[in-house]
């Protein structure tokens, strides 16, 4: 029992650990080291949303969203809120009196959320008025996704269901078989188009017809191997980008792919495991891998181009790509900027000391980031105008 709990706070990536007889060892997570900050970081304002609640460790699918004007964020006990982007000011807050666990998603005008006692909430996303909810029977963990009059949600019970924004009427339902033991946390969906991706814990990812349900397309992204259920633990948990025609994702105990959005099509692939997530720019895929250390991938054909170890096991977030950086959140509630050329470090600022849990938000210039006590910040770089060029007179 005692090695099971030790390998149990393994795969959290809390540490990574080994059981004898005799003793146990643990690796502890990285200190951070320092080092010549090459920009600037202004932080424009800071917040918070709902009040700091036992929901630290239970890896929810809380995180801010946005219409590009406002930020809008939920907390564990029940508040949903709206925040001007530029300034903060809080623009309305709504007490739900659920357990917030994922979202919101915003799309049309609306938010959705989805809650730890299997609920899918709506509100108007200009008054937070509540608009409907409905009891989908299982915990949610993944923020839903929202497009062509369709919220689609990713529950803990393996299914994928479609819901009609307009009255919450369930409209199809995908189901996948779930494994005995899976990491917590699920996928959350994507609607490119007419089509919504997403992965699930038997390691498959698959694009289904938004309207119906109706499978476009399936692929195995982690196969189960070994003799123990640890061992073959699969689970695309991680999160999925969709950018343009392309889908790229990561599994645990799998690899990292990329796929035609239309086809299915196996564009390439990369032995990796992860179950923190990727995040994608023009040139490169970014990948937090199962010991937090963040990898750089070609984009198009996903070839490795550096890794970056100084984070190892501080549970860091999915990078986000934002200009031309990367930034990461961590354990500690430190952000940290990081060069897409070569992995190095740009820059690092403290949100809260509470953890981040999930990728910060890129709006614009400027970058938000949500911490598990509910402390809403914006940050952004500030960058040098060159000076004019002066001319002198001459006689």
């Amino acid at each position: 029992m005692k090695c099971w709990l030790v390998l149990a706070i393994a795969v959290l990536g809390i540490g990574v650990s080994a059981c004898s007889s005799n003793e146990s060892t643990t690796e502890l997570p990285a200190e951070l080291q320092a080092f010549e900050e090459r920009i600037e970081i202004r932080r424009i304002w800071r917040t918070r949303v709902g009040r700091a609640s036992a929901s630290e460790r239970l890896r929810l699918g809380l995180a801010p969203s946005t219409d590009g004007t406002r930020i809008y964020a939920g907390s564990y006990d029940g508040q949903a809120a709206a925040f001007d982007a530029q300034t903060g000011q809080r623009r309305w807050v709504t007490q739900t009196n659920l357990s917030l666990s994922a979202g919101p998603a915003y799309g049309d005008e609306v938010l959705a959320f989805g809650t730890t006692d299997g609920d899918l909430i709506v509100l108007d996303a200009e008054t937070g008025e509540e608009l409907w909810r409905r009891a989908v029977g299982s915990e949610v963990l993944a923020p839903p996704a929202i497009g062509n009059n369709v919220v689609a949600l990713r529950s803990v019970d393996g299914r994928l269901r479609g819901y009609s924004m307009s009255d919450g009427r369930e409209l199809w339902s995908v189901v996948q078989t779930v494994p005995a033991l899976t990491m917590r946390g699920n996928t959350a969906p994507s609607v490119a188009g007419t089509a919504v991706v997403t992965g699930f814990d038997n390691g498959r990812l698959g694009a289904y017809d938004l309207s119906s349900g109706d499978p476009l397309w399936e692929v195995t992204v982690a196969m189960p191997s070994g003799r123990t259920e640890l061992e073959r633990l699969v689970d695309v948990s991680a999160g999925l980008q969709v950018v343009g025609n392309d889908v790229f994702a990561v599994g645990y105990h799998g690899r990292a792919i990329g796929i035609a959005l239309q086809t299915g099509v196996v564009l390439w692939q990369q032995e990796l495991s992860s179950y923190s997530g990727l995040g994608v720019d023009l040139n490169g895929v970014y990948v937090t891998d199962e010991f937090s250390e963040v990898v750089a991938l070609e984009r198009g054909v996903g070839t490795p181009r550096w890794r970056q170890n100084a984070l190892r096991l501080r549970d860091v977030t999915a990078p986000s790509a934002y200009r031309n950086m990367v930034v990461v959140g961590d354990f500690e509630g430190y952000l940290h900027w990081i060069d897409p050329t070569d992995g190095s470090f740009l820059a690092r600022e403290r949100v809260t000391s509470r953890p981040i849990a999930a990728a910060p938000l890129v709006v614009g210039t400027n970058l938000f980031a949500q911490a598990e006590d509910g402390t809403l910040a914006a940050y952004t770089v500030e960058i040098e105008e060159p000076e004019p060029e002066t001319t002198e007179d001459t006689a």
